[in-house]
């Protein structure tokens, strides 16, 4: 497992499992998932824990003592950082009255969707009220990027697909690749300031996460030279690629 960091789900109905685990599982988690009270209490006295997603409907388990007995063992071993952890629940005056006031715990009303939970699970790492406002709904057939354009955001791909094509010497688009869920695109005009190399089309109704360009710039300028130089050398060599894939494509249609 390497550093991979584990989750634990303790939830008991399909659907929601089946969601958190999608949405876990590609932000490079590994999901431990409990379905009952024993073996939540089993699986977390056993293994260390990166994060806990928490249903508080489940039969035989108090949340709040279970959260409680969780920060009283992160105290016993002198552990600074207390984990997160998603309550997951239909009743949000409940979550108002026992576990608001707990430390590193945030609420998320059922039924949820698949962006609900994304959006949610970033509000542990970061504003929660930045994701929302950047994150765009981009409709079937709709241009994110269009090559030679001037804009340096760049985007992580919520939900659906979206096509990358190039304009060769003729004027043709041809295709470099796809992008999916959990994928970022536009990152070569983020990292080296320089125009859109290509074109990114939405294959089917999507939800993207924007990053502006300008709070990695902030970044950027209090790291060290050589990491600059690294990041630009980088994108350089994704333009090379994407132009000998462009150039490969054109002499193979030429030669049959």
């Amino acid at each position: 497992m390497g550093d991979q960091k584990s989750v634990l789900v303790i939830i008991e109905e399909d659907e929601n499992i089946h969601i958190a685990t999608k949405v876990l599982e590609e932000d490079k988690f590994r999901v431990v998932v409990a379905r009952n009270a024993n073996e939540a209490r089993l699986k977390f006295s056993n293994e260390c824990f990166a994060m806990v997603v928490l249903d508080m409907t489940i039969k035989g388990l108090k949340g709040s003592e279970f959260i409680d007995g969780i920060r009283r063992k992160e105290r016993l071993r002198n552990i600074k950082d207390s984990i997160p952890i998603l309550v997951l629940g239909d009743k949000p005056e409940e979550y108002s009255r026992n576990y608001a006031a707990l430390d590193n715990v945030s609420f998320l009303e059922m039924p949820f969707t698949i962006i609900e939970f994304k959006k949610k699970l970033f509000s542990f790492t970061g504003n929660s009220d930045v994701i929302f406002k950047n994150t765009k709904v981009v409709a079937k057939g709709e241009y994110i990027i269009t090559e030679g354009g001037t804009s340096h955001e760049m985007f992580w791909v919520l939900t659906g697909r979206f096509l990358i094509t190039k304009m060769n010497h003729d004027n043709n688009n041809i295709i470099i690749g796809e992008v999916v869920a959990g994928e970022l695109v536009g990152e070569m005009s983020f990292l080296d300031n320089l125009p859109r190399s290509a074109s990114v089309q939405a294959l089917e109704n999507s939800e993207i996460l924007v990053i502006p360009h300008k709070k990695f710039i902030d970044v950027l300028d209090h790291q060290p030279r050589w990491f600059k130089s690294l990041m630009q050398t980088m994108s350089q060599r994704l333009r090379d690629a994407d132009s000998k894939i462009t150039r490969k494509v054109v002499n193979t249609n030429q030669e049959s």
